[in-house]
């Protein structure tokens, strides 16, 4: 798996906004894509933890998702709270 240390030149910054967009998709038939992106997002913070400053302002989207999972498919975001907690982004 890489890291900061082998992606010093990866762009989070340019592959942030079209996952936020996916996941705050209103439509309940993209739920699959939502669940996607938010995947996507913790496996960005978790690899690139300077990623998370960015990341951590999909939280309220993320927060009106929840709703619409199963309690199989919310483990990924159990996994992007506890990344936002574990960097301390207020």
């Amino acid at each position: 798996m890489s890291n900061e240390d082998t992606l010093p030149g990866f762009q989070f910054r340019a592959l942030y906004p079209p996952l936020r967009d996916c996941l705050a998709d209103e439509n309940d038939a993209n739920a699959e894509i939502a669940l996607t992106a938010c995947r996507a997002l913790t496996y960005l913070m978790e690899a690139l933890p300077r990623s998370a400053m960015q990341v951590v302002e999909a939280t309220p989207i993320f927060l009106s998702k929840v709703k619409f999972f199963s309690p199989e498919k919310l483990f990924f975001f159990y996994l992007f709270l506890k990344l936002v907690t574990k960097y301390n982004i207020n």
